[in-house]
C-alpha cells in the first residue's frame, strides 16, 4: 500500500510538473500569430523554390492578410509589459505600428493575387514584398531578447 501512495505521488508531482512547464511555455495570441504568420511566409518559399504551382500560395497569402488585419488587436494598450519581443515604441508610434501592418496585410493580399494569376515571376516578387513589409516592422517594433 505504501508502494502505491509513493507511486500516486509521484504521479501526482510529474503532473504537476507538467502543468507548470507547459504554463511557463505557453505563448501570448500575439506570438502565436506572428509564429502563424512564419509558418505561412514558410509555406509560400516552398512553393517558390519548387517552382510553383502560383495557386499554392494563394491560401497562405491569405491567411497572412488576415491576420495582419488583427495585428493591432493583438497590442492594446497597457500591453507592453508582455514578455515578448514587443517594443515600447510600438505605443509611442501607434500610428506608424498600424500603418505597418496594414502595409502587411496589402502586400498578402497582393500575393495571394499574383497567385492566383499563375505567374511565378510575380509570385517571387510579390513575396519579397510581403518580407520586406514584416521585416521593416519588425525592425521598427521588435525588441530581441535572446
Amino acid at each position: 500500500m505504501t508502494r502505491l501512495k509513493l507511486l500516486f505521488g509521484a504521479a501526482a508531482i510529474v503532473l504537476a510538473m507538467g502543468g507548470v512547464v507547459a504554463t511557463v511555455a505557453a505563448e501570448t495570441p500575439r506570438q502565436d500569430a506572428m509564429k502563424e504568420i512564419g509558418k505561412n511566409m514558410k509555406a509560400i518559399k516552398g512553393v517558390i523554390d519548387a517552382g510553383g504551382p502560383a495557386a499554392d500560395v494563394v491560401a497562405p497569402a491569405q491567411k497572412i492578410a488576415e491576420i495582419a488585419a488583427k495585428i493591432p488587436d493583438l497590442f492594446p494598450a497597457g500591453s507592453d509589459t508582455a514578455d515578448d519581443e514587443a517594443s515600447a515604441k510600438i505605443w509611442e508610434s501607434w500610428d506608424e505600428f498600424t500603418a505597418k501592418a496594414k502595409s502587411l496585410g496589402d502586400e498578402a493580399t497582393l500575393l495571394a493575387s499574383a497567385g492566383g494569376g499563375g505567374d511565378m515571376a510575380t509570385v517571387g516578387a510579390q513575396f519579397e514584398k510581403v518580407g520586406g513589409a514584416c521585416g521593416s516592422c519588425h525592425k521598427a517594433f521588435r525588441e530581441k531578447k535572446n
